[in-house]
């Protein structure tokens, strides 16, 4: 972020050192709006909303991808929460079709977007009971 208000600050004093080295009068007209400003000045106002302009557009931009990237997230983490419920069901079947009692799952953890590595024992053990099995 400094180097962002250095930038700033740099074009501030290079557009406000051009617009006191061009001080000549310049007539702006536009429809029905004449009026006459120092060259300097109006060039260094046409810049300055050029730039604001173009902010405005790489704002909505901006606005634009985040928007497609939430949706994106959201549809990533309806499918791990699929595929974790998916996990717990299938570790009950095989505990229960090797005559082990079903442990309780601890929940997932939030910060892990639905992806729980709990216990990895059972199946451990479910692994080895199955190797005898086609």
């Amino acid at each position: 972020m400094k180097s962002y208000t250095l930038a700033v600050a740099l074009a501030m004093l290079l557009s406000a050192l051009y617009a006191f080295q061009n001080p000549g009068d310049v007539t702006v007209r536009f429809l029905l709006y004449e009026r006459t400003v120092p060259q300097g000045l109006w060039e260094v106002l046409l810049f300055s909303s050029g730039v604001v302009l173009m902010w405005l557009f790489s704002l909505g931009a901006l606005l634009e991808v985040r928007k497609k990237y939430r949706s994106q997230l959201k549809a990533a983490e309806k499918r791990a929460e699929g595929l974790e419920e998916e996990r717990k069901s299938l570790l009950a079947a095989f505990q229960h079709r090797n005559g082990q009692e079903v442990l309780p799952q601890p929940a997932a953890d939030p910060s892990s977007a639905g992806v729980s590595l709990a216990d990895p024992a059972p199946l451990e053990a479910s692994e080895e009971g199955m190797q005898g099995h086609p």
